[in-house]
Order: structure tokens, then C-alpha cells, then sequence
């Protein structure tokens, strides 16, 4: 990969909001704007188009996604909307891309290392997201209304 650039929180953001580092533990919205909203925010700010990796079969929430969508003033595109778990492997296989090594622990869906366990045979492969919450996204893909962004079908 080529420009890889690393986004994280100030260290006066972290010290305001969750010096302890036990603000996952307290409020998970509050967790994952600290940590990833508003770095990827400030990080996109000068670019008027981002690209995401989204895709309709993740989640319930993401089932409407549309290819293209509005966020404020940036245009936020979904290339992989309409891909399938199965397009998704084949693209891996012909690419000889690899696994990432916490899917073979269970690991479905990942994201942070506090709010994130691995899924049993059955469940659904984001139930360990935020296990035990009603909580289902992170805030990167919400509107300004709050809401998760999709495009109604």
C-alpha cells in the first residue's frame, strides 16, 4: 500500500474527554468520536469525495446503501455497495489478498480492540460489535441529523 496515512485523536482530545481511558467502558458514542469521527473529520476535510468500504450485506442498517451518497458538503462513495460475501472472497481468492489473522479467532467483523469480541456459528457476523448494546455503528457514516447514512431503496 502507498500513502498509508495514520489518523488518531489529539492528545488534548484524549486528555479532555477520556483521560482515563475508560471511556468505552462509560459511553461508547463518546469512545468512537474521540477516536474516529472527529480524526477522520478533520483528516477529510480538504477532500470533497470519500471512498469507503462499505457494503449491503454487512448489516441491516447498511441493506439500502446506495453507491453514491451525500454527507454535508463531501460526496461519499460506496464501490462495494453492491458486492456480496461471495464477490468478496473471489476477489480476495483471485487476488491472493490475505486474511486478516483475527477472522480465523472468530473475529467477522472487526473493529476496536475494547468494544469488539469474537462471533459464535449462527450469529450474525457484526454481534460482536458492541456486544450487549443497541448500539450498531461508530458515527463515521452518520448524517448531521444523526442518523446512519443510506439512500432509501
Amino acid at each position: 500500500m502507498r500513502n498509508v496515512r495514520i489518523v488518531r485523536p489529539t492528545p488534548e482530545d484524549l486528555a479532555r474527554v477520556d483521560p482515563d481511558d475508560t471511556l468505552h467502558q462509560r459511553d461508547a458514542d463518546a469512545c468512537c468520536d474521540v477516536r474516529k469521527v472527529v480524526p477522520l473529520d478533520r483528516a477529510l476535510r480538504r477532500y470533497p469525495v470519500s471512498i469507503t468500504g462499505r457494503k449491503r450485506f454487512q448489516a441491516s442498517t447498511r441493506a439500502a446503501l446506495d453507491l453514491f451518497e451525500q454527507d454535508g458538503e463531501r460526496l461519499k462513495v460506496n464501490p462495494l455497495a453492491h458486492w456480496n460475501a461471495q464477490d468478496l472472497k473471489a476477489y480476495m481468492d483471485v487476488h491472493a489478498l490475505p486474511r486478516h489473522p483475527l477472522v480465523a479467532k472468530g473475529f467477522r467483523s472487526i473493529g476496536c480492540r475494547p468494544c469488539t469480541t469474537a462471533v459464535k456459528d449462527g450469529e450474525d457476523d457484526r454481534a460482536g460489535r458492541w456486544r450487549g448494546t443497541e448500539k450498531v455503528e461508530c458515527g463515521i457514516h452518520f448524517g448531521a441529523d444523526g442518523r446512519i447514512l443510506r439512500v432509501a431503496s
